[in-house]
């Protein structure tokens, strides 16, 4: 079973972490591929455990506390599910909520039922309390299930006491039922005033969107059984996205989520004496307000160090704005307060943003705070998004994972969108020259081309680099490259610097990389210090695709130079392709210029259906089509050579 609560991008988080076996946040969204099964999610788990039995009961108080009891019985199947299921962690805050584990026990292949000692069943401070990077007051309920194997069931029920809702008057409930697992036998029910309201949405369940009401409560109850899990996709969408699923909340519309977020983010916000002070002294001698603005935002990213902060009601509510400054640290929340109140003082508005960041194009049907892990900045006045825990965006610039995403701005109290995942964004490229020596030696360099995404990536990747590890780091490009030769690191830039754009550049030599004393023919070498997507069609592997998946618009261009010695002939080279589809365009043009032979690859991948929609299952084959014509360009050799020194076939 999968509890739709995220545990996120940023400290946007207040339900419990699950038990082993259920789902964490989405995959981010490559930048050409759409999303494929990570290997280690719960797609692949599905051959290895089963639910025989899954029980969750909701029931809910005038105010919107409440008490969760749920049950799980898990027929392990193979070795991997016995690692999985070893010992179960629940997570919770200890100011807000208290968690009992009412029974646990272990189930035999005969039928010996071994209960869990109770000093297996222990308290411990959370991964996140315990890490350099974070202040929680969470800790982690664990219950260690020995003696198992394949063949054994794991049985175990807990009771979640929430005694203050985390907004006033809100409650949610997001039970995902995924396709990939077996659900033998599934209920959830729910219990509630009848004057409380309730908006219910529910697909792929038995069970209905009105509830029975006796005795003032009203009550809801759902079943679901699977007993043939869907085998694992090649591309797919978060299982709530198409998955059986029960939704559930207390809040209207999404507006009302944002006022319960701004009634405590816009207080954080004040202008206080040491922040207008800090807010003038930024921009002293800037008149331009974007400029100032850009001043201000780079300042934040990079004297606020991220720090995630879950104490109390710490996952929704940011920390005040002086606060932030005596300390420079924060979570997203914070990083987002102390930005508008520096913006304030200079006299610039903006808004707190909540985002579903890396989660795909859509919102739910009803107002799930659930759907957000993520706050950003948004700038009316130069219609701007802003990330600033992202210490290496330039002013405008947007991790992969904050674009094309459905956003709520608290202030305004609308829904909006940040800008599309597209080409413009989430595209890069290279140019790398080869010049070949008469002996078969190889010279050259490789040159990026890259976008927002692909710039914001390569600062946080050399910002690491030192002389300690660059002689490492260049080895290393140069071996997955294939040739037996050395490499030169060139920064065309700082990548602290964010006033700036950032790129490198790779100069490289191999030796007896071809022979040119006999007829040959060369593909295109892999480009040392530059990703090729010459490799793609591997994605596109299985022949079809039977769920939803995320596809973005992304464009990828290379471009290859080969020099030949004088004296060399070039007997041939491919044809031209140009070939285009629903999913995108490919396209390959080969020049001769003299002894150099150009080839420049383009592909131009499109989001089918819109930025704001899945990519339907049967979108797959125009993918797949589209990527199979990107594995026969790359195929393409230059013949080279003498033929008269070649003998006929007899």
């Amino acid at each position: 079973m999968i509890r739709m609560s995220w545990i996120a991008a940023c400290a946007l988080a207040w339900a419990p972490l699950l038990a082993a076996g259920q789902a964490a946040a989405p995959t981010p969204v490559p930048a050409i591929a759409p999303t494929s099964a990570p290997a280690s999610n719960d797609t692949q788990a599905s051959n290895n455990f089963s639910f025989v039995a899954y029980r969750a009961d909701y029931e809910v108080r005038a105010d919107a506390s409440n008490v969760q009891t749920e049950s799980y019985d898990i027929l392990l199947k193979t070795k991997a599910a016995v690692e999985q299921f070893s010992q179960v962690r629940l997570s919770y805050s200890e100011k807000m909520e208290t968690l009992e584990v009412l029974s646990a026990y272990t189930l035999t292949a005969d039928g010996q039922r071994r209960d869990v000692p109770a000093d297996r069943i222990y308290t411990q401070e959370s991964y996140s309390s315990a890490a350099a990077a974070m202040y929680a007051d969470r800790k982690v309920k664990v219950v260690v299930f020995p003696n198992l194997a394949p063949g054994t069931r794991v049985v175990y029920q807990t009771r979640r006491t929430q005694n203050v809702p985390y907004f006033p008057g809100y409650f949610s409930l997001w039970e995902t039922f995924n396709v990939f697992q077996q659900y033998d036998d599934a209920q959830v029910t729910l219990t509630a005033p009848a004057s409380l309201p309730m908006y219910v949405q529910q697909r792929g369940v038995q069970g209905s969107q009105a509830p029975i009401v006796r005795n003032g409560q009203a009550r809801w109850t759902w079943k679901y059984r699977r007993s043939e899990p869907m085998p694992v996709q090649n591309w797919t969408a978060q299982p709530w996205e198409f998955s059986p699923t029960i939704m559930a909340s207390t809040y209207r519309d999404w507006a009302q989520v944002a006022g319960a977020y701004q009634l405590k983010g816009g207080e954080a916000a004040k202008v206080t004496p040491g922040i207008q002070a800090l807010a003038d002294e930024v921009t002293r001698g800037i008149a331009d307000r974007r400029e100032q603005a850009a001043a201000l935002y780079r300042w934040v990213s990079q004297n606020i160090r991220y720090v995630a902060v879950y104490l109390g009601n710490g996952g929704l509510e940011p920390n005040p704005a002086q606060s932030i400054l005596d300390n420079h640290y924060g979570d997203c929340k914070d990083h987002v307060v102390i930005l508008e109140a520096l913006l304030a003082a200079r006299g610039i508005n903006s808004t707190p943003v909540l985002i579903g960041a890396g989660g795909g194009p859509t919102l739910p049907a009803i107002p799930m705070l659930g759907r957000f892990n993520h706050a950003i900045t948004y700038v009316p006045e130069f219609d701007l998004y802003l990330d600033s825990t992202s210490a290496y965006a330039r002013f405008g610039q947007l991790p992969d994972a904050d674009l094309g995403a459905p956003v709520l701005h608290t202030r305004q109290a609308t829904v909006a969108r940040t800008p599309d995942n597209d080409a413009a964004r989430n595209g890069s490229g290279f140019e790398v020259t080869f010049e070949f020596s008469p002996s078969g030696d190889v010279q050259g360099h490789t040159v990026q081309q890259p976008r927002e995404v692909s710039e914001i990536g390569m600062r946080g990747a050399f910002a690491r680099l030192n002389a300690q590890n660059r002689a490492r780091v260049e080895e290393s490009i140069m071996a997955s490259s294939g040739f037996d030769g050395s490499g030169t690191l060139t920064l065309l830039g700082d990548p602290q610097d964010l006033t700036r754009p950032f790129n490198y550049r790779y100069d490289f030599h191999a030796t007896d990389y071809v022979d040119f004393g006999v007829v040959g023919g060369m593909v295109l070498p892999d480009p040392p210090g530059g990703e090729s997507f010459r490799d793609i069609y591997t994605t596109t592997s299985a022949p079809d695709n039977a769920t939803p998946f995320y596809c973005n618009d992304s464009l990828r261009e290379e471009t290859y130079r080969l020099e030949y010695p004088a004296g060399v002939p070039i007997v041939a080279m491919p044809r031209d392709l140009d070939f285009h589809n629903a999913a995108g365009e490919y396209q390959l043009q080969w020049r001769r210029e003299g002894q150099a032979v150009v080839a420049r690859h383009r592909l131009h991948q499109r989001a089918v259906r819109g930025a704001q929609a899945l990519c339907e299952p049967g979108d797959y084959a125009a993918f797949r089509e589209l990527y199979q014509q990107v594995r026969r360009g790359f195929r393409g050799q230059v013949v080279y050579g003498d033929l008269r020194s070649v003998q006929s076939a007899p």
